[in-house]
């Protein structure tokens, strides 16, 4: 059997700033760990898919995000928030790749690893392209109100892809689990 998963973004919409300079800047959004306590209690995989092209520009090493990302999943996990991953693009914005989002490898790679069952999953994240993920890989997108998308703009490029937005990770959370499941 498949799972279904609720894949979020990291910068913007479980941390904040959304640019740093080192990532010790990274901190917890209020109320982000209780909110995906309630996913992972409703049997939710909750991988985290991220752009992090601080990477490719020397501000800190693949090796140290994934050493910080460890420390942020126990940290989570004590809280009973279990999130997987990281998946990370590290490219630069400019920079052409097959990971950046909204490209569907990333969360494709995860539904292979975690039996998870695309269509019937979600994306909750903070910007379009992180909504537009969930438009190509034929699941639903949340767009939440922090982050990028505290810019109207944002919110205008979101639009194409249909997502329900909310105001704070909480509020999608009640959304994604007020959403049938389709297999029922």
């Amino acid at each position: 059997m498949t799972r279904r998963a609720a894949f979020l973004d990291l910068n913007g919409t479980l941390v904040m700033p959304i640019k740093v300079e080192s990532l010790s800047e990274l901190t917890l959004i209020a109320g982000a760990d209780e909110a995906i306590a309630r996913l992972s209690r409703a049997g939710f995989v909750c991988p985290v898919v991220t752009i992090q092209s601080r990477i490719a520009k020397g501000i800190f090493s693949d090796k140290d995000f994934r050493a910080w990302f460890r420390v942020f999943t126990a940290q989570m996990g004590s809280r009973g928030a279990h999130i997987v991953g990281p998946y990370v693009c590290p490219h630069r914005f400019n920079e052409w790749c097959g990971c950046k989002k909204p490209a569907t490898y990333l969360y494709e790679l995860a539904a292979r690893e975690y039996e998870i069952d695309l269509h019937r999953s979600f994306v909750i994240g903070d910007s379009a392209s992180d909504v537009g993920a969930a438009y190509g890989f034929k699941g639903r997108g949340c767009l939440v109100r922090t982050g990028w998308s505290l810019d109207e703009r944002e919110v205008t490029r979101a639009q194409h892809y249909g997502p329900f937005i909310a105001n704070s990770l909480s509020d999608a959370v009640d959304w994604v689990l007020s959403q049938p499941d389709p297999t029922g």
